[in-house]
């Protein structure tokens, strides 16, 4: 199977439709960023279920989840794909997705019907319009083609001599988008003269207008036809719009009005046309299609759009998390380690460990305000300014307000950033400044320890103080630096985290190694959320303070 012939179909639970190409060997599917395919339902598991392209064909497979992946129906640990299959996540009223694959259905029955076309029958002349509409919905081309295309086939189909096709803007507002002849030439879009008052009518009305020459036909008077040239003789106009779609609030049910999309505008110069009652219906229909394969458009040039966002964004996840320590240092007195999880893609959390002179090292754990890229973009700038400076090793004092001062001035007044630097000593003494952020612990054989904060986050004032602390680890006491996406963590119910139940744990986990104690944090935030969503990024750094005995 070729590698760009598989594509999930995706309704979503708002009634839209999507493509997405499968282009991935492994193409995963789940409610966290960093999948191939991203589905928001708090239903769905973070890593839901992933597809494996191999010499068979696609294979589904269950990665686990909370509520099960099916097929058809039934629920699946592994099963090989066939084109048309159907897809739910766990749930049947959120996203359902449809797999089409090579040898779909609608292609042979376009080439079944392609000897069809030729009858002078209009019944399979309207039929072949129709499935060359359904065909270009197929194929989810590019817009432009797409409008092309419905013109030149309403063209055919009403036996006009001008196609006009007019779109909404963001703003609703009706633009004149392209303009098509009988032959196939597009014609130059300024000063283009129509009715306008036909235009005007279908859109406030949202209904198809017929207006001919011959009153007895169209049934209304020529001075409200808005004909502006006197071989016109007659118009066609139908709307596009969205089919409607039902709206569930509470125990009321309504249908929501239709969006409107557009409006296609035929005329004819030479003759006057009169439209069977046939040729209307599929006129309709016609329509219908047409504003359909506008939308799968417009969504499948989005989806592209996303799909180049996701990955400039995993470039970026990629460059910051190379900005990360690779490997922390091997310290004879101290076991380090250290993790951190964004919420999105990418984060303003990071940690770092600066090698300083006589044997000691910097620890830095830092939580910019705020998620995502404006985050992630000030906790480089920080990273890079503070590893710069810190590693001259002046004053803590000094540092913080060197730092301090090149943030103020050169970041946004809204953002700014909790910061915990602590520097220690083969003694194990450690120095510290707490700048606004969530109080550490130390783990003691006699309880636990709170670093209080004592001076304002980096960035928010000018000349802020920063204070400087201090404090000792005996043998076998143990570091814990953390940012708020541990403590402040909900479940479905709203609940946080906390620093109590942060406490409980540690305590069950005094003798564990940082290593383990980093996991099992993860892990009891985790079970705590309950597959709820990650609303804030985590980082952990602890250290062991294990001195060589004399």
């Amino acid at each position: 199977m070729p590698a760009d012939a598989a594509r999930l179909l995706v309704h979503e639970p708002s009634g839209n439709e999507r493509e997405v190409p499968v282009e991935a060997v492994t193409f995963t599917l789940g409610r966290h960023a960093d999948n191939h395919l991203v589905l928001l339902d708090s239903r769905i598991s973070r890593r839901h279920a992933r597809m494996v392209r191999t010499p068979q064909g696609y294979v589904l497979e269950d990665c686990g989840s909370r509520h099960g992946t099916f097929v058809n129906g039934q629920r699946i640990t592994s099963q090989l794909l066939a084109s048309g299959d159907r897809i739910s996540l766990g749930t049947s009223d959120g996203y359902r997705l449809t797999f089409l694959a090579e040898g779909a259905a609608l292609p042979q029955l376009l080439d079944e019907m392609g000897k069809a076309v030729q009858s002078r029958a209009p019944q399979l002349q309207h039929l072949s319009l129709l499935l060359r509409m359904a065909e270009m919905l197929h194929r989810a081309p590019g817009l432009e083609e797409v409008l092309r295309t419905l013109v030149d086939s309403a063209l055919q189909l009403a036996d006009a001599d001008r196609g006009l096709l007019f779109l909404a803007n963001a703003a609703g507002e009706l633009k004149l988008r392209l303009a098509r002849t009988r032959s196939g030439t597009s014609l130059p879009l300024k000063g283009l003269a129509y009715s306008k008052p036909i235009v005007d009518r279908v859109v406030a009305h949202r209904q198809e207008e017929i207006a001919l020459v011959d009153e007895e036909a169209s049934g209304m008077p020529l001075s409200s036809t808005g004909l502006v040239t006197p071989r016109m003789r007659g118009v066609v106009a139908v709307p596009l719009q969205k089919l409607p779609m039902m709206e569930i609030t509470g125990e009321t049910v309504r249908m929501a009005t239709p969006q409107l999309l557009g409006a296609l505008y035929l005329e004819g110069i030479l003759r006057a046309h009169i439209v069977t009652g046939l040729d209307r219906q599929v006129l309709q229909s016609l329509a219908v299609e047409g504003a359909t394969v506008i939308e799968n458009a417009r969504l499948f040039h989005l989806a592209r759009e996303q799909e180049r966002t996701r990955h400039e964004l995993n470039l970026a996840s990629s460059i910051q998390q190379a900005l990360l320590p690779k490997k922390l240092p091997q310290i004879d007195a101290f076991e380090l380690e250290a993790l951190t999880t964004p919420c999105s893609t990418i984060g303003g959390d990071y940690y770092d460990v600066i090698p300083l002179p006589g044997g000691r090292y910097g620890l830095a754990v830092a939580d910019v305000s705020g998620k995502g890229l404006p985050a992630a973009m000030m906790a480089m700038t920080l990273q890079g300014a503070f590893a710069a400076v810190a590693a001259g090793d002046p004053p803590l004092s000094e540092l913080f307000a060197r730092v301090n001062t090149l943030l103020y001035e050169r970041t946004p007044n809204e953002m700014y950033a909790t910061f915990f630097y602590g520097v220690l000593s083969i003694s194990g003494e450690v120095a510290f400044v707490n700048a606004g952020h969530v109080p550490p612990l130390v783990l003691r054989s006699h309880g636990i320890e709170h670093l209080q904060d004592g001076s304002l986050p980096l960035g928010m004032f000018e000349h802020a103080p920063f204070e400087v602390a201090h404090t000792r680890l005996d043998p076998g006491d143990q570091l814990v630096v953390f940012s708020d996406g541990v403590t402040e963590a909900r479940n479905n119910s709203g609940d946080l985290f906390g620093e109590e139940r942060l406490e409980l744990l540690l305590h069950q986990f005094a003798d564990a190694s940082p290593t383990e104690v980093c996991g099992k944090i993860v892990a009891a935030v985790e079970e705590f959320a309950d597959e709820g969503p990650q609303a804030d990024d985590l980082t952990i750094l602890a250290v062991r303070y294990r001195p060589a005995r004399r």
